[in-house]
Formats: C-alpha cells, structure tokens, sequence
C-alpha cells in the first residue's frame, strides 16, 4: 500500500502527539523531523527513531517526505507553510493556518498554483462526533429561531513574554481558541442552510485586554441569518464550559466534548437531544483511533487522491475563519503589529517570484513601457498589507498597468501604489493610469497641484497614462487639452485622456488637438461592460456604445473601462469572504445601475454560457468585453487575490462567434 511519508517542524507537545499517531496510522509514515533547539530535536528524533534536521531547507529538499506537519507557534505558520510548498511538498498546518486572513489567502493561493495539498488542522473536523453532530440537526425544526452557543477556554498562568500574551508570537484567546467555537457555529450554520459552511452576516464582541495588548477573554454574538445566530467564548485567563449547545425552540442539542472528542475520556463521548428538559436520545461514541490518527489518515488518503484540499476542511471554509477571526478581534480595537508591511512575512515572502506568469507584456510604440491586458485598481485596498499583497499578486501574474486616481480611497490609493512601486524597484516595468480633476474640482487649474500632490505620493517621475476625472460642461474643451498639453511638455505626465466623457466632448477635443498640433486624447476611460447603466454608478458617469466604440477603433483610442464587470452583477453568489470595503456595492445600488429587461437577459445568457463551459458567470462578462476590441484593457477591482485569478483566466478565454452573438442581442 502507498504510504505518505510526512516530516515534522516542531518539537513540542502537538508535535509529540502527532508522532505518537501517525504510528496508528495505515496510510502513513513519520521520516524526520526539524527544530530550532537541538537538544530537543535530539531528543525527539532519538524517541520516535525517525531522522532530525537542524534546516528546514534541508528538510524541504529531501525526497523522503512527501508532506510536512507544521506544529509551531501561530507567527511561524506562514513562513513554514510557505516554504514547504515553495519546494514541492503537501502541508497539513496546525490551526489557525495563519496569523491573519491575508497571510491564508496568499498560503491557499500558492497551493493551488503548485497543485500541492494544503489542510488547516481543525483534528475535530475528522471525528465521528462532529459528524454526529451535523446528522442530529434533523431534530430541529429548521423554521424556528436557532441559537448556537459555544466556547473553549482555559487557565494559563504565564510570563508577559509567553507565546499566549505576546502579540508578535499570535498570543490572545481568539486567535488561540476562539477559532474553535466560530469554526463550529460556522459549521453548523452551514449546515442548516444545507452548505459545507456558513459565513456571518454581523458580529459584535466584548473582551477584557491584557497588558500586552492581546484579548485574554472574549465573547461574540454573531448573526448568520434572520433565524441563525450564535454566541461564542474564548478565553486563556479562565475556564470556560468548553461545550456546544445548539437550542431550537424546545429542542437542544447538547456536546460536553466538541473539541477533544473524548480524547482525555477514553476515547467516550456522546451528544444528548433534549426535549422540553428530557433527554430523548443520546448518541454515543467509542473512539479507540484517537484525533490525529483521523486527521492524518484523512490527509493523507486526500493526497493519495490527488486533491489539494480537505473535503472536510475546505480552503474556502478556511479562509472565511481567518476572515471573521480578524473581525472578532477588530471589534476589540485589536491590531496585530505584524499586519504592518515592514512587520508581516508576506512582504518578505517574494511569494510573486513563485507564480505562473498569465499575462503577456504588451509593448507600446510611443513608450518603452509595457502594458497588460488588464489594469488593477487600486481604490478597493483596505490597509496597506492588503494592497501589497494584491498588487505583488498582479505583478507576479505579469500585470503591468495600475490604475489610480488622485481621490482613490482619500488619497491611499496613491500612497499604497507609490511605497509598493518603491518597495519593489519596479517604476521602470509598471505603468501607472493616474486620474485629477474630479468634480467639484474639474477645472485645468486644478490639474496641476493635484498631480503634483499624485506624484509626491507616487514616488514616480511621471504619470505614465493621465486621465481627467469627469467632465465638466462649463469649460470648453480647448482650456482642457491646452492645460494637459502643458504638464505634459513639463514631463509630469505622458499620454493623455479622459474618463466619464461624451462622445461630443470627447471627439471634440481631439479635433481641436489635432487641428491646432497639439498631443490629442488618445486614452479614455468610461463605463464599458457587457450590461449597460441604467442609470450612473455615480453622477456624472459615462458609458461606452456602439457608436463610440466604433469611434475609438476607427481613431486607434485605447479605451480602459472601468466597472467591466458590470460590479458584480453577473455574481450568483460570493463563495469566498474578502474584507468589506466602504465602495463595495450593494444590492440597492445593482437594481437601480443594473437592472433592466436586457440586462437581465444577458445575464441569463451569460450563466448559460459559463455553466455549459464549466466557469464563471463573471469570466464570461469580461472575456466578452476583452474580445470586442484589441483597444480595450478592462480595470478590475478584487477584493481577492483568488478573485484577480478569476479576471485573468477571461483573458485567455475564447468566446465563440455564436457566443459573441448571443450576449451582444438585446
């Protein structure tokens, strides 16, 4: 039989108990074992006759393991993890998989684009128990409210500087246990609404805060729907019951054990179903596998199969904890060091270096700089660790145009891009789409302070690609291309255009450049999408038709919509949670921009299309836009970096002429 074998980082008491497992274990095999204390390491190895390492490196590069057990402090999950799948090997990590949801969202990223496995180790995932759990549900009648309480917390008397108290080493309650009991609720929510998992809609927590800065205790109440909602403890300075209660109505569902599984008892636990206060039926189990005995043969036997994630413990269920686990401790005014850039391990990462190059290089004939066919923005980051991340994705994956502007997220927008083009010495290989002018300050006299204000926080000698904001009706065009053809002789900018333009506006201005030898408009940014607005996005915004896109072919006008994707109205539903922003859209907002009769058409159309070629909806909107003219370089706005892979595989997506056909039809 084909055994897996596995090496371990660690040396502690989890790391000890897995050793012990594995030893149970049919599919299998313990190999060696790495650790920064060599007398330990000794120790350990000498124990369990397997081989130590006193490098990580040289345990990545050795053929005898096919996966690594990353049983080590929270702060050290990223690095291990991402090394471990940098060379090749499957990655089962204790939990939480990381410290916050950016760092999960880059190690998640980085297996799938090695087809390697990557398992978050929640060990009572794989018990019977937990399965028992989810069957009893069906006692509860799933119409009524429904309350899920649970909690996990104990006592630790320890030093300031022990890994629970020390934010650097991911120390406090939440990230340490509470990750167990929102798990769960999640679970079980998901459950009841017939799905793997469920992510909150609202959280409000509470919570007494060391001197360190890190939780001690904490308690969530969390909405998942109208009839949905939990509540959830953790604490390390305290006992805790340590028990899950489902109640529904005069029906409750009782586990004393949810975590453990009976793994201090012999193996025995059991969940009680009562009935107005009279257990009528209890479910009982007898374990004599133990917890990581299920849990690595689980993982293995998913390696074995070729997977690259648990069916129990899905990528997208981990990355939604790791989400709702950063906004339990926000709500407590929590903010880890390490979530700074110069701090956090993404940065140091070069995880880019790493990635599959998806976008081609497209050279321009009026600059030595390249574009992509797609333009990132940069008006959606919610800190700057979440920018850098997204925009080393980007780059990594061969983006070459981001597109900024100087209102863009209060003035971040430029900063974020301006200290990431710095950080990374890549001003020569980027090009920057710059934005002035917005109303009310769309006037030529406005254009100069603001980009030279753009240019301070951009860190750059020029704006590569200038656009003006929005029109405005009350200067005639000339004031307009006359003020731009200045800042560009002066070198602060270099081609010109213009966003949220009309047709008039706009072909007037460049007869009047070319009438009178001046640098035209040759760049333009309006709405352009597979639905049309109904009404603007926001005032005095402007589409693209028929008859302005056959215009800007005919005059060789680069054209960079923005919204291409119509802001998510060809979603059916969001899979994977991404952190809230103050622009994401909201439904109000999709009926009144989005929906008319021959949008809602096409959209059908489009989720015809994708569920015949086994992708998404929203791939299929923007390969649409993509294929209607080599001229168009669509903006994107993810939340995601899984969402940037989403609009990068609609470039290499090839609509048939029938499929072109059928989407354009009113």
């Amino acid at each position: 039989m084909k055994k897996i074998n596995w090496g371990i980082i660690g040396t502690g008491s989890i790391a000890s108990a897995f050793a012990h497992s594995i030893s149970n274990c049919e599919k299998s095999e313990l190999k060696g074992v790495y650790g920064r204390n060599e007398k330990a390491l000794n120790t350990f190895a000498t124990r369990f006759e397997i081989e130590s390492y006193t490098t990580t490196e040289e345990l990545f590069l050795s053929d005898s393991f096919d996966a690594i057990y990353v049983a080590t402090p929270h702060n050290t999950h990223f690095e291990y993890s991402m090394d471990a799948l940098k060379n090749g090997k499957h990655v089962l990590c204790e939990k939480p998989l990381a410290m916050n949801h950016l760092e999960s969202m880059v190690l998640l990223n980085m297996a799938k684009e090695k087809g390697l496995f990557l398992m978050e180790a929640f060990m009572y995932r794989t018990h019977p128990q937990t399965f028992n759990i989810l069957k009893a549900l069906s006692n509860l009648q799933i119409k009524d409210n429904i309350l899920i309480n649970s909690s996990f917390g104990f006592r630790a008397e320890v030093a300031e500087d022990h890994r629970l108290r020390n934010q650097m080493l991911g120390g406090g309650s939440i990230l340490d246990v509470g990750c167990y009991p929102l798990s769960m609720a999640r679970l079980i929510a998901g459950s009841i609404e017939g799905k793997s998992f469920a992510d909150p809609t609202h959280i409000s927590a509470s919570g007494e805060i060391d001197t360190t800065g890190v939780d001690l205790n904490s308690s969530a109440d969390i909405v998942f729907s109208d009839y949905v909602k939990a509540t959830i403890s953790c604490a390390i300075n305290k006992e805790l019951s340590n028990n899950l209660e489902i109640i529904c109505g005069e029906t409750r569902i009782v586990a004393d054990q949810p975590w453990h599984c009976g793994q201090f008892q012999e193996g025995l636990s059991s969940i009680k179903i009562y009935k107005n206060n009279s257990v009528i039926e209890e479910i009982s189990t007898s374990d004599n596998v133990g917890l990581f005995t299920r849990e690595i043969d689980h993982a293995s036997a998913c390696i074995l199969e070729g997977r690259q994630e648990s069916t129990l413990v899905s990528h997208d269920d981990t990355q939604g904890n790791m989400l709702w686990l950063d906004r339990w401790k926000k709500e407590l005014g929590i903010e880890c060091p390490i979530q700074k850039t110069n701090c956090s391990p993404i940065t140091e990462s070069h995880f880019f270096n790493s990635m599959e190059t998806r976008l081609d290089k497209i050279e321009q004939d009026t600059s030595n700089k390249p574009l992509s066919r797609l333009a990132l923005g940069c008006d959606n980051q919610t800190s700057r660790l979440h920018a850098y991340t997204m925009f080393d994705h980007f780059y990594g994956r061969g983006g070459r145009v981001f597109d900024t502007a100087y209102i863009y997220n209060n003035g971040k927008g430029d900063q974020y891009l301006g200290d990431w083009i710095n950080l990374r010495g890549v001003e020569k290989e980027i090009s920057v789409l710059g934005k002035g002018g917005h109303t009310p300050h769309c006037e030529p006299q406005f254009l100069l302070p603001q980009i030279k204000e753009s240019l301070e926080k951009l860190n750059i000698n020029k704006i590569d690609i200038f656009c003006i904001h929005r029109d405005n009706l009350d200067i005639p065009v000339d004031e307009f291309i006359d003020a731009l053809n200045e800042l560009r002789s002066e070198g602060l900018i270099d081609r010109i255009g213009a966003s949220n333009w009309t047709l008039d506006r706009f072909s007037q201005a460049r007869e009047y450049s070319i009438n009178n030898g001046k640098e035209p408009f040759s760049v333009l940014s309006n709405n352009f999408s597979l639905a049309e607005m109904v009404d603007p996005v926001w005032p005095g915004c402007e589409g693209v038709n028929k008859r302005y896109l056959d215009y800007l072919e005919k005059n060789n006008v680069m054209l960079f919509p923005w919204s291409s994707q119509a802001r998510g109205f060809f979603i059916e539903k969001k899979i994977i949670a991404s952190d809230e922003h103050f622009s994401n859209p909201s439904i109000e907002e999709e009926k009144r921009v989005w929906h008319s009769e021959t949008n809602l058409l096409k959209r059908e159309r489009c989720f015809e299309i994708a569920g015949k070629r086994g992708v998404k909806p929203i791939e299929v909107a923007l390969a649409y836009v993509i294929q209607k003219s080599p001229l168009i370089y669509p903006l994107i706005g993810p939340r995601t970096i899984f969402e940037t892979d989403s609009s990068i595989s609609a470039v290499a997506m090839n609509l048939t002429a029938d499929e072109m056909h059928m989407l354009s039809k009113d």
